[in-house]
């Protein structure tokens, strides 16, 4: 079994960082301001919600990798935790940044927040599988090596592009909630293509070593 890729498959699987880019970089950015000047959030319980999602990954990463260790499926192991991953994190995304009218305060920031750990759990979903994937599809260090490089090469372009692309997009929907709802459906749209390229790259690849099921 040849353990080489090809050049569009590593940039295919590369494509899926432009989600986790994005994601990692647009809430960080934007969402403190927009609890706190949309919707009325006092500036503690923002706090609360923006740091809230990184205790959920520290919990629920281990799962997610002993479940997807254990998955069997024509796509293989990973795939199909990534595919979950794809249709959850952008839909969550952008009604995170969609609160219903005239929801403000504590009820605003319930909402941010339950959007927030549901994108979060989208997010653990693909990334931990899709950064498993490099040691599985190939055994070929230089392979190896050239896909991580293409995978981090797509991360630093994504953080860049939507960290600067995001507030205009805020901007270009008149800001206030209008700019915000803009922007998380764009930015929820795009991560759903990366996502989509990765998942359609790798689904048939052949996997060159399979990760022996971790306990508990």
């Amino acid at each position: 079994m040849s353990s080489r890729l090809s050049t569009s498959h590593k940039i295919g699987y590369a494509a899926g960082s432009v989600g986790t880019g994005g994601f990692s970089t647009v809430p960080g950015l934007l969402l403190l301001y927009y609890l706190t000047d949309e919707l009325g959030v006092a500036a503690a319980a923002a706090g609360l919600v923006v740091l809230l999602p990184k205790a959920w990954d520290v919990v629920l990463n281990p799962f997610v990798g002993s479940w997807s260790d254990r998955t069997t499926s024509r796509w293989g192991a990973r795939v199909p935790w990534m595919l979950r991953g794809a249709l959850l994190l952008p839909v969550a995304f952008a009604a995170m940044f969609w609160a219903p009218s005239g929801l403000a305060g504590s009820g605003a920031a319930l909402w941010v927040a339950g959007c927030f750990l549901l994108a979060a759990t989208g997010f653990a979903f693909f990334q931990v599988p899709y950064i498993a994937q490099p040691a599985e599809l190939t055994d070929d260090y230089a392979e190896r090596t050239s896909l991580m490089t293409w995978r981090i090469a797509f991360l630093t372009l994504a953080i860049l592009v939507f960290g600067a692309g995001a507030p205009e997009l805020v901007k270009a929907g008149g800001d206030g909630l209008a700019g915000y709802r803009l922007m998380g459906v764009v930015c929820g749209a795009l991560f759903l293509v990366g996502f989509g390229i990765a998942i359609l790259a790798t689904r048939n690849l052949p996997t060159v070593l399979c990760a022996e099921p971790s306990g508990g």
